[in-house]
């Protein structure tokens, strides 16, 4: 596992070349142990900026480092400033045609809140107020088609520093030059895909998933080569030992977009869809200090079945029924009970989304303990004479879905 993560150890951002040389390298591990693998790919909307510039002039001047949300509008213009707090109807009164500085993100549910107050430009704030230039990166939004398409207008927005944010607030920045140039363009974005038929009950599916794909600037070991190094040591184990059920094995690309790759790979797989029993989606691993996760996106009975067999076998893990921001939603989504299993880095001695997640990071035992943990639990379902779950999401689990699904 820990050489595959080693194989993957560069930026792959969605739709870019990087991301289709890391489905090339994970398909070409496959085949290293006869199991052959394709990549299917999906098309993605995307954007590039080719131009920002801000500057205050009033009551100072000082021109700040800043980056265009990609999918913006673009602007050139001499525009008035007002801090709208957290975009509530009444910080945004009175802010049309106005720079608009916001202490959150561009969510989709304030979208259209924002475009109905018109305003110039959006000024989003990035990392922390401490940071150090050297240490850290400036990382542009982008506006994702399932934002943007709920209104006919597009936002111009760009992001600061958390520090440059801050700054303009406090010495009240009144006016200010901004130039964005920005050009959208669709994209290729890919998943890697196996199959492995079962020996007892081939029509009941179970699906492993784990992204390939990372962020800007990151080389995203922890989140998430580990994962799909995971899977990967997965597929060899049950290629060499056939299982009861049929296995489908999912890379999937364009995650960190919006889980474009697992939306995809359900929509242009729905009668296999409804043939799957369970998803088993690994996402962060390989931190040496944290702890272990199994996080049900399905039946409480589930929960409780994982539970006791982690203590039975000496496995620390925390268990609970919830949503997770990965690839197992797309999935729930349409029916199918997931299971999000990893390990979460202790709080200040593990890196996610930013230019230290990075080999140095990743431990071969941590990962390989929890491997063992999601390798108990994956041969229990994938040879039990009859599943431990229903196929079946609860009505309470089915409104966590939404909302996040909303939120996002």
């Amino acid at each position: 596992m820990y050489e595959l993560i080693k194989k993957l150890d560069f930026v792959r951002l969605s739709g870019t070349e990087d991301e289709a040389r890391a489905a090339r390298i994970i398909a070409a591990e496959c085949t290293s142990f006869s199991l052959d693998a394709g990549i299917e790919t999906f098309p993605t909307q995307d954007g590039e900026v080719l131009e920002t510039y801000l500057e205050v002039l009033e009551p100072y001047r000082k021109v700040y480092e800043a980056v265009a949300h990609r999918r913006s509008a673009c602007l050139d213009a001499e525009v008035g400033i007002e801090y709208a707090e957290d975009g509530l109807d009444v910080n945004l009164a009175g802010c049309a045609g106005k720079a608009i500085l916001l202490n959150t993100g561009i969510t989709k549910q304030k979208y259209p809140a924002l475009v109905k107050a018109k305003p110039a430009c959006v000024i989003v704030g990035n990392g922390d107020l401490l940071d150090r230039d050297e240490d850290t990166d400036l990382i542009g939004g982008m506006l994702r088609p399932s934002v943007t398409d709920s209104c006919e207008e597009r936002l111009c927005a760009l992001t600061v520093r958390m520090r440059d944010l801050y700054e303009m607030i406090v010495k009240g920045a009144s006016r200010a030059k901004i130039k964005l140039v920005t050009r959208d363009f669709e994209n290729t974005s890919r998943n890697v895909t196996a199959c492995i038929k079962g020996t007892e009950y081939p029509d009941e599916i179970i699906t492993f998933t784990a992204h390939m794909d990372s962020v800007q600037f990151s080389h995203g070991c922890y989140d998430n080569a580990a994962g799909s190094a995971i899977i990967m040591e997965l597929a060899r184990h049950f290629t060499q030992n056939p299982p009861a059920r049929t296995l489908r094995f999912v890379w999937a690309g364009s995650e960190e977009r919006g889980l474009l790759g697992s939306k995809a790979f359900v929509k242009a797989h729905d009668e296999e869809i409804k043939n799957t029993r369970l998803c088993i989606n690994v996402d962060l691993a390989g931190s040496p200090a944290g702890r272990d996760f199994a996080i049900v996106t399905g039946p409480d009975e589930l929960s409780k079945h994982i539970d006791m067999s982690m203590k039975e076998n000496g496995f620390a893990v925390e268990v609970k029924c919830d949503t997770y921001s990965s690839d197992c939603i797309p999935f729930a989504d349409a029916g199918v009970p997931a299971v999000s299993m990893g390990r979460f880095g202790a709080p200040g001695m593990s890196y996610i989304h930013s230019r230290r997640d990075k080999l140095d990071y990743v431990s071969a035992a941590s990962l390989a303990r929890t491997g063992k943990m999601i390798k108990l639990f994956a041969e229990r379902m994938a040879n039990a004479r009859v599943l431990p779950v229903e196929r079946k999401i609860p009505d309470d689990i089915k409104k966590k879905i939404a909302d996040y699904l909303a939120k996002k």
